[in-house]
């Protein structure tokens, strides 16, 4: 049986604020003459705690987690920037690294003398780096700027570069944090096929992004951080349908602005009774309940509609349905009526936006406050119930064929 490219056993990475473990200049004066602080403060957190998964070599691992989950502290335990504080992390074969935008760079070289720098840092010779240069350099594909200091390079051009050397230098392991979010579109597409090919060439690729379409098209595997720790590993899918879910969850419960603006939605059937269950092709309603402690007007408020992997498949929004901006005393219901619910059947997750109609300004914006599920039909004269492999929308169309 061929080991993990990656093992993770029980690894942990304990922190406390400051050297006295106080979280301000003035408390860390106060501990060290013999003041007491606020022991709240003083307490060690944990950035990772007893966290254990394994990656197959040749697989493509994509690690996700809302903001402070530990994803960034685990990628420097792998890079070897930082040290763990106990437990442990094995890569089997030369490890390159993109964590961050110029990470690694010497911002005073130009193109070319960095991607020397890297592969020497990289342990290879120079030999080798010349005999991949001009595949290199044809990838990041930045022009004359090559031979300029990286220093005078944007943050697209940096990537671009950065990208470049770490997928064409001879390292069995990448580790890749969400930098590629600064390319362009078709850049991105571009590394991402570049990772499958590595991959397929027995690479083992670790993958930080918070975009779950990317992830989903890329990775195989999967592992959910949840507050330092493992909150589900395994295939893609079940992963990322965890993760989706919860944040749903956490949407509902904490859809509030800095203004006190605060929104809840509920998706009604036929029947206009609340419900987790919409049919497919059938009529329905969302509804948006804004509440404001200090009344509001001059709103007007959208409703998003995504998939399970986090992509936007379409919106509604008031004034652009004609309504006049929206002026609420305290709370209010915004209701979208649909004669016939056209998404496919699956699950779903519906946000909210909304916005000051003058110039467009966000009052609270929440990608995933509600979670349903879209239930099969038949439809009247069709061969089959629409289902996933017809895609995520029906379009209405009338069929004819003429034989030549």
């Amino acid at each position: 049986m061929t080991a993990p490219g990656i093992e993770i056993r029980e690894l942990s990475k304990r922190y406390r604020r400051g050297m006295f473990g106080a979280a301000t200049l003035r408390e860390e004066l106060q501990q060290a003459f013999g003041k007491t602080v606020d022991p709240a403060l003083s307490k060690e957190f944990y950035a990772l705690k007893d966290v254990s998964f394994s990656v197959p070599k040749g697989g493509i691992c994509g690690l996700i987690g809302p903001n402070g989950s530990g994803k960034t502290t685990l990628m420097k335990i792998l890079a070897s920037i930082t040290e763990p504080t106990h437990g442990s992390a094995v890569l089997r074969g030369r490890v390159g690294s993109l964590l961050e935008v110029g990470a690694g760079f010497d911002p005073e070289l130009d193109g070319i003398e960095n991607i020397y720098l890297n592969g020497a840092i990289l342990g290879m010779s120079r030999r080798e780096i010349r005999g991949k240069l001009d595949q290199i350099i044809a990838f990041a594909d930045v022009g004359p700027v090559l031979e300029t200091p990286v220093k005078r390079y944007s943050s697209g051009m940096y990537v671009r570069l950065a990208f470049a050397v770490a997928a064409h230098l001879d390292a069995e392991i990448l580790l890749v944090d969400e930098v590629l979010a600064v390319g362009d579109a078709q850049f991105q597409q571009k590394c991402l096929a570049a990772m499958r090919d590595l991959a397929a060439s027995g690479r083992t690729i670790m993958f930080v992004s918070h975009n779950m379409a990317t992830v989903s098209q890329l990775c195989d595997h999967g592992v959910f951080l949840r507050a330092g720790q493992v909150a589900k590993s395994g295939p893609i899918a079940g992963v990322v349908d965890a993760y989706m879910t919860e944040m749903a969850m956490q949407g509902a419960a904490a859809a509030v602005s800095a203004s006190g603006v605060s929104a809840r939605i509920l998706v009604r059937g036929p029947d206009g009774a609340d419900s987790p269950d919409l049919v497919f092709n059938e009529p329905c309603a969302f509804e948006l309940q804004i509440e404001t402690p200090i009344g509001a007007e001059d709103l007007t408020a959208c409703i998003t509609l995504r998939s399970e992997d986090g992509v936007l498949i379409a919106s509604m929004e008031s004034m652009q349905e004609g309504l006049a901006p929206l002026r609420i005393a305290s709370s209010g219901r915004l209701v979208f009526s649909i004669d016939a619910m056209p998404l496919l059947p699956g699950s779903y997750y519906a946000g909210c936006v909304i916005r000051r109609a003058s110039d467009q300004e966000p009052v609270l914006e929440v990608d995933t406050l509600h979670a349903f599920e879209i239930i099969p039909a038949q439809l009247p004269g069709a061969a089959d119930s629409y289902s996933r492999q017809h895609g995520m929308v029906r379009v209405p169309a009338q069929p004819h064929f003429q034989a030549d």
